[in-house]
């Protein structure tokens, strides 16, 4: 006989919690981070449950109602959490149907031996991984244009800094945050993401966001942000620039790497969501693999 899960919407005082989980996370996409499912909780109505020695998340559409799940983590029986998935979402009329799941993940699955199983793949939800070394040496041939931008960069602004993100920045990085708004054309989804940043800046303490700037004659020019995504690899989920300091963007990235911790050797740059320019500059990075994730419809019975 199934069980019936029980959700709450994710907080911050499932923090910690979920932070320990993701000590022993095996997968490297960028949803299970704290900071993604806590600052983008307010669009998806994210939930969580600890359940049977595993975590448990969920995702609702606003619009339709319909439900996703991410790949259950922790030390549990999947097999048997899954079924309880099933059962919880037939409970309320929905399929179980799991998002952003990767190839280790899919396998995982499978030897469940579920009854049935349908993958629907999306190369514009792909994550893109980078080794940390190479982003923050930029050594080699191919990364030749990057080691320019930067050589110009500090050779424009000789007298730059890098200063992790702290209360005595914060409402700079808010201030770029604006004006990058302000100079952005509109695109679907911008909305969204302003309340997302804001909510990052505004309480990137207390749900232990790291992050970093770059200073510019007084000004705080670039700003990023993100959260482990398990042991060994970063996310980076915010990344904000002013383009008219040229460079901005490779500097940022190339610094923050730089002040990690060395225990991240990958990086989790995200998705690029199909869009054109997004893809060409995250490609010009040379990702050491992209990582690509799939919607997979799972049925036990």
């Amino acid at each position: 006989m199934a069980d019936l899960i029980e959700f709450h919407r994710v907080g911050l005082e499932d923090r910690d919690t979920i932070l320990a989980f993701l000590e022993d996370n095996p997968y490297c996409n960028c949803d299970y981070s704290f900071g993604n499912l806590y600052n983008w909780g307010f669009l998806y109505l994210t939930s969580v449950a600890f359940h049977k020695g595993m975590m448990v998340v969920r995702f609702r559409s606003k619009e339709t109602g319909s439900e996703a799940y991410l790949t259950p983590i922790g030390n549990g029986d999947l097999r048997e959490v899954l079924i309880d998935m099933e059962y919880t979402g037939q409970v309320n009329g929905h399929p179980l149907i799991l998002m952003a799941v990767q190839d280790s993940a899919l396998e995982a699955i499978e030897q469940c031996h579920p009854t049935s199983i349908k993958v629907f793949k999306n190369r514009d939800n792909a994550d893109y991984i980078y080794d940390r070394n190479k982003l923050e040496t930029l050594s080699g041939k191919k990364l030749q244009s990057k080691r320019n931008h930067i050589n110009k960069f500090k050779r424009l602004y000789p007298d730059y800094q890098y200063e992790p993100l702290s209360d005595a920045n914060v409402e700079e990085c808010l201030e770029l945050e604006r004006h990058w708004l302000a100079e952005t054309e509109e695109t679907p989804g911008v909305d969204d993401e302003k309340v997302m940043v804001t909510r990052a800046l505004t309480e990137w303490k207390e749900i232990g966001l790291r992050g970093g700037c770059i200073r510019v004659e007084g000004k705080v020019i670039a700003f990023t942000m993100g959260m482990p995504i398990n042991p060994h690899c970063f996310g980076v989920h915010i990344e904000k620039a002013d383009t008219d300091y040229e460079g901005s963007f490779t500097i940022i990235n190339q610094e923050f790497v730089r002040h990690l911790p060395e225990r991240y050797v990958r990086v989790n740059r995200e998705e690029d969501l199909g869009l054109e320019g997004l893809r060409k500059a995250k490609l010009s990075y040379r990702p050491l693999a992209i990582l690509e994730k799939h919607k997979v419809a799972v049925s036990f019975e």
